[in-house]
């Protein structure tokens, strides 16, 4: 009987014990056995193989609690259970470790990284918005959002060009990137139905560009982007402070191709650069002549946080500048203000036709709730008349110059240290608890004038009876001036409402009308805005 128990207990063993005796067990020597082997001899072969599937079972059990150990998330918690993702790439990782060391080889990015680094994450981050990136933080993927939902009133009902509407400012949907930590890329369409005024409703691409960023100091762009040129123009749309900008940013460059070198933060964070070549449209996506602009920015803050005087911290000075020819119709052609109203415009006949010179100097200054900009713009054009028959050709050399002031004041303590950053409200809004939760409330007011040079009224004569201009001056105004004040109201981080009340006065009578009355030296306007971003 005691022979069968131990047969019974063979057959429990039996498929595993046989598998391993071949692998493990050295063969044993050839003996001349007889079919009718004692009882005890059997009985001792299995205590051996007893003992062996005992010791293979506890060497499994050691090399489990090696490889399996539970590792710490990004937050330093260990054992924190990760996503389902990341559970079945470690587990993966795991089983193959498993195997003996000289069959099973671990993967090249383990090697490199180890194991914990293989995770990749993604969720939504406070400053980044959607996020995807690897553990080590040398891949991440950003989704960018923005949508702004306009409603323009014009008041002046003899205004009978500009009419009331809802309108569609910005519809984005963005992809940024860092691959290897080192290389960034973005990608950014405009769904909208109006992307500037004036522009005709179609999709389009806004910025498409890779930067090599090693260092801070020198980094190296190319695609399209923004030009660096104009402090107002580099704020980024999303922030603005006001719903459109000045009247001087229609001349100046926006986004354009080409490619950059520039720096941020040198000398201990007092010092930005940057030197571009373009194509010298001034928001385009061909170029239409040959020759190429050059463009260039400095910006400097002079003072430390620990200087004598704390509140000049926030003062910062720049300058910009831009050179190159232009051969091809005038761009712009017209002129409006900034809530669209059209003022000046070159005859169809005008043609750029020599060199355009651009330069700009800038300051703003913060503290606390305060935020304060201003700049001057002056541009060198020279145009000529296109006409046919008898005469000569006439090249204008015309000025163009403008400024703004801006100014802004958050109410409920916030503070800005630039307006290229969203503002987060101390107490967001909540509807439930509206008294003490109101978001935060900004005051905004802004001046700036535009003029052309006398010159574009100027009859030239083309024979001894006939003669061109470059505007018709029984239409148009060769000067405007515009003042606008403002109320933001962020309700939380992402989400912002824009209410602009513009007075603009012209230097002469434009027409927006027929008859006499439709001559107006002056137009007020109405602007509101919905804006969500991510």
């Amino acid at each position: 009987m005691a022979v069968f128990a131990r047969f019974g207990r063979l057959q429990t063993f039996a498929t595993l014990a046989l598998a391993l005796i071949t692998l493990v067990v050295p063969p044993l020597p050839a003996q001349q056995t007889s079919p009718h082997s004692s009882a005890s001899d059997v009985g001792n072969r299995i205590a051996e193989l007893e003992a062996v599937v005992r010791q293979l079972q506890m060497e499994r059990t050691r090399s489990g609690e090696s490889h399996g150990a539970p590792a710490a998330d990004d937050d330093g918690v260990i054992g924190a259970k990760a996503p389902a993702a990341i559970q079945c790439r470690t587990q993966t990782v795991a089983v193959e470790a498993t195997g003996p060391p000289a069959a099973v080889a671990p993967p090249s990015d383990i090697s490199e990284r180890g194991q914990s680094e293989t995770h990749f994450l993604a969720g939504w981050d406070d400053r980044k918005g959607f996020i995807l990136h690897s553990a080590d933080d040398r891949f991440n993927l950003r989704f960018t959002g923005q949508i702004q939902g306009d409603y323009r009133a014009f008041l002046d009902a003899r205004d009978y060009t500009d009419l009331d509407t809802f309108l569609v400012r910005r519809a984005r949907l963005g992809i940024e990137a860092d691959m290897f930590k080192y290389f960034e890329f973005r990608l950014l369409p405009d769904f909208s139905n109006n992307q500037a005024p004036g522009v005709n409703a179609s999709a389009r691409i806004q910025d498409a560009y890779i930067n090599i960023h090693y260092w801070h100091a020198f980094q190296v762009e190319a695609g399209k982007f923004k030009q660096p040129f104009s402090y107002e123009q580099l704020i980024q749309d999303r922030f603005v402070p006001t719903v459109e900008r000045s009247l001087i940013d229609q001349l100046v460059p926006s986004r354009d191709e080409g490619i950059m070198i520039h720096g941020q933060n040198l000398f201990r964070d007092h010092f930005d650069y940057a030197i571009s070549v373009s194509n010298g449209e001034i928001n385009g996506d061909n170029d239409t002549g040959k020759n190429k602009d050059l463009v260039a920015r400095l910006a400097v803050r002079p003072f430390d946080e620990d200087f004598f005087w704390e509140f000049l911290h926030g003062l910062q000075l720049g300058i910009a500048g831009t050179t190159g020819e232009e051969n091809e119709p005038v761009s712009p052609n017209v002129l409006r203000t900034p809530a669209t109203v059209l003022f000046f415009q070159f005859n169809s006949s005008v043609r750029a036709d020599g060199l355009r010179n651009r330069w700009s100097p800038e300051v703003t200054y913060f503290n606390g709730s305060l935020g304060f900009a201003a700049q001057y713009f002056h541009q060198q054009q020279d145009l000529q008349p296109v006409f046919a028959g008898p005469g000569s050709q006439y090249h204008l050399d015309i000025p163009f110059d403008g400024f703004y002031v801006m100014g802004t004041y958050l109410l409920t303590g916030e503070r800005r240290t630039t307006f290229s950053a969203p503002i987060a409200p101390l107490r967001p809004f909540d509807p439930c608890h509206a008294w003490c939760c109101c978001g935060a409330w900004e005051l905004v007011g802004r001046i700036s004038r535009l003029t052309v040079g006398e010159d574009v009224f100027a009859r030239l004569p083309t024979g001894r009876t006939t003669f061109v201009t470059l505007a018709d001056p029984a239409k148009f105004s060769r000067g405007a001036t515009e003042l606008t004040a403002g109320f933001n109201w962020y309700l939380n981080r992402w989400v912002r409402m824009q209410f602009n009340y513009e007075h603009a006065w012209f230097d002469d009578a434009v027409r927006l009308g027929p008859g006499p009355q439709g001559l107006l030296r002056h137009q007020d306007s109405l602007l509101a805005r919905l804006q969500l971003i991510f």
